[in-house]
């Protein structure tokens, strides 16, 4: 199979081909269904990256009732499965979203894996795999030190990113959360929570360095940032979007509750300014990234909703509109939102 865009053509690489033959397949029973757990389909993420320094891209899959698996890249498109040798399954968490960092500054390429999903929060913690380097073999091994590293959070988090918030030069953390509370409808119009104690509000890690313990260590410091907002977290991206060059936070949620422009403020706290800046975003807000894809100096964001394929299923699972909804949304603070993809060109942004 092979497809056409402009100048270039794409072939399908085939599983027998490539090496790669991951599936996150996800078995329904008694317990685990979409009706008891309404996120159970949500999946998985993958992360591309050198992880033993060949200079070859290597793939990392993570899944939910199946082993992340880790690929190195062997050149001419073939893959191997290197898992159990590198230490790298997922420890049997429910994992999501995956960002690969070198946080230490030893030349190699660490993993975090965001794990959700599980009743338990012991189980649900979050997993930060250190790179010790190749063993014999060449193949890069890899130690979880999450808990070392203060960065073992225990929240459904389902996207997580590392930047630098207060250009102190080194990475900080941003986690996004995605939890359906019992008893808590996501598309009832209530107050929105803004005090940060709704189980569904991201947190933000600040990197605290260490000369004692040898590696950095982060603290949770969401309270003191004013990330308090709640949301039902499906995308994340970073960027300056004002160009006042300190770091921003978007948030695509899903839901009644708004998307999330985290306006970095320049003294360690964050403002959420998305109704200034957007007229409106994507209501069932899926995955989201930021370019300057019109080359004029400005950051833009495209949005994916859960946009049905055809106009047909489009129009059959539209929620019904009305003028008490649009009454709600101001009367609540809510964003408007519509069921479509959204592009947001940057142009005159406020101050």
């Amino acid at each position: 199979m092979s497809c056409r865009r402009e100048d270039h053509l794409f072939r399908m690489v085939k599983p027998g081909s490539s090496g790669i033959d991951f599936t996150n397949s996800i078995i329904e029973n008694d317990s685990i269904n979409v009706i008891d757990l309404e996120n159970v389909y949500n999946g998985g993420g993958v992360a591309a990256g050198d992880f033993n320094n060949d200079g070859l891209q290597d793939l990392y899959f993570t899944g939910n009732l199946v082993p992340n698996i880790l690929y190195l890249n062997k050149g001419g498109l073939r893959f191997e499965d290197v898992t159990q040798a590198a230490g790298v399954d997922g420890n049997g968490r429910w994992s999501r979203g995956v960002a690969t960092v070198d946080i230490n500054h030893d030349g190699l390429l660490d993993i975090y894996v965001c794990a959700t999903l599980k009743r338990r929060a012991a189980d649900r913690s979050n997993l930060l795999y250190i790179n010790q380097g190749p063993d014999a073999h060449g193949i890069p091994v890899f130690k979880d030190m999450a808990a070392a590293y203060g960065v073992a959070d225990t929240g459904q988090s389902t996207m997580a990113a590392f930047f630098d918030y207060d250009n102190d030069s080194d990475l900080d953390l941003y986690i996004a959360t995605n939890e359906i509370v019992d008893g808590d409808f996501p598309n009832a119009f209530r107050p929105i929570n803004k005090d940060g104690s709704h189980p569904n509000t991201d947190r933000l890690y600040r990197n605290e360095g260490s000369d004692s313990l040898g590696h950095p260590w982060f603290h949770n410091v969401s309270r003191e940032a004013g990330i308090l907002e709640e949301g039902y977290a499906h995308g994340l991206a970073i960027a300056d979007l004002n160009r006042d060059g300190w770091k921003d936070v978007y948030v695509s949620n899903d839901y009644l509750s708004g998307n999330l422009m985290w306006v970095n403020n320049g003294n360690g706290t964050f403002t959420n300014r998305v109704n200034e800046y957007f007229k409106h975003g994507a209501a069932n807000a899926m995955g989201n990234d930021i370019a300057d894809i019109n080359n004029d100096g400005l950051a833009d964001i495209v949005e994916l909703d859960m946009n049905p394929e055809d106009n047909y299923r489009k129009k059959m699972m539209l929620n019904p509109n009305s003028y008490q909804t649009y009454q709600n949304i101001d009367y609540f603070g809510y964003a408007y939102q519509y069921v479509r993809n959204a592009y947001c060109t940057a142009s005159l942004l406020p101050a």
